[in-house]
């Protein structure tokens, strides 16, 4: 039988579409969503950062960032503190409350993962990652 990529196509974005309709739905609950859990990994890991290189690390228009960023700082997720070295700027770091929310989330995308790619066997879950690894460009 003969799978036609357009087919492989509609089949990918199902999945990935049912991975984050999941995460998000366990994941709100903490007053986050997919946009600000993703920003907010970007701060812990790169941060204190400026709002634009958070864009920058996101791929987003900094409109996009600036959204994000309110919710983040009114969650009590991210901390906006001026720049020592442009006091016209702002600098964003993660709070305690971000930290734990983002362990959360981490958690989450683990258990929401092992559900979904829990039910192949570890040959097929070793083959798609390889296939996966080598559509992306990356190594497995």
């Amino acid at each position: 039988m003969e799978v036609f990529p357009e087919a492989l196509a509609e089949e990918f974005l199902r999945v990935a579409r049912q991975l984050r309709r999941e995460t998000q739905r366990r994941i709100a609950p903490l007053g986050l969503n997919l946009h600000q859990s993703r920003a907010l990994r970007v701060i812990a890991g790169a941060g204190p950062l400026r709002p634009s290189e958070l864009a920058e690390h996101l791929g987003i228009v900094a409109r996009s960032a600036t959204d994000a960023v309110a919710g983040l700082v009114a969650g009590g997720f991210v901390v906006r503190d001026t720049d020592p070295a442009d006091r016209r700027a702002h600098l964003l770091a993660i709070s305690p409350e971000g930290s734990r929310a983002l362990a959360e989330v981490d958690r989450v995308r683990t258990e929401v993962g092992a559900e979904l790619f829990g039910t192949l066997g570890a040959e097929d879950r070793a083959t798609l990652a390889a296939l996966l690894a080598r559509l992306g460009g990356g190594a497995p």
